[in-house]
């Protein structure tokens, strides 16, 4: 028997990625997750249908999910999104953030490549990573 959200398990996931393959893929592929981003809140929302149509982890685990699905699949506005935003899915430091917060006022980002060659401190491989989740408006 499977436990209950809040219950331990042996196998428990003690990564986001882990969770995610744990408790989404059981049910159905990983593509139906990677190929539909969503912001944080329609995040939250489907995570809370898979848990109301049966979805099992504990409390821990469902933490999991929601941190791989802000982290690796929730689009970002980097003109528009807050510092934490920013901070999260481009896995900037708050300096890193707060330097795009400034440069975009005085100027906004016109692609990734801007972005890229006006700011310190970007990691490129993350930047390629996510570029499909990363716009500019």
């Amino acid at each position: 028997m499977t436990p209950a959200i809040g219950q331990q398990t042996a196998t428990e996931a003690t990564t986001p990625k882990a969770a995610v393959v744990k408790i989404c893929a059981s049910c159905h592929g990983m593509e139906l997750v990677t190929n539909t981003p969503r912001d944080y809140d329609a995040w939250h929302d489907t995570v809370q249908k898979m848990i109301d149509r049966g979805a099992r982890g504990t409390q821990e685990e469902f933490g999991l999910v929601m941190d791989y699905l802000f982290q690796n699949m929730t689009p970002v506005d980097v003109n528009h999104s807050d510092a934490d935003m920013l901070m999260g899915i481009l896995h900037a430091d708050e300096k890193t953030a707060q330097a795009i917060i400034a440069r975009r006022t005085l100027r906004p980002f016109k692609d990734l490549a801007e972005l890229e060659g006006s700011i310190q401190g970007l990691d490129k491989a993350v930047l390629d990573a996510k570029k499909r989740m990363i716009y500019f408006q």
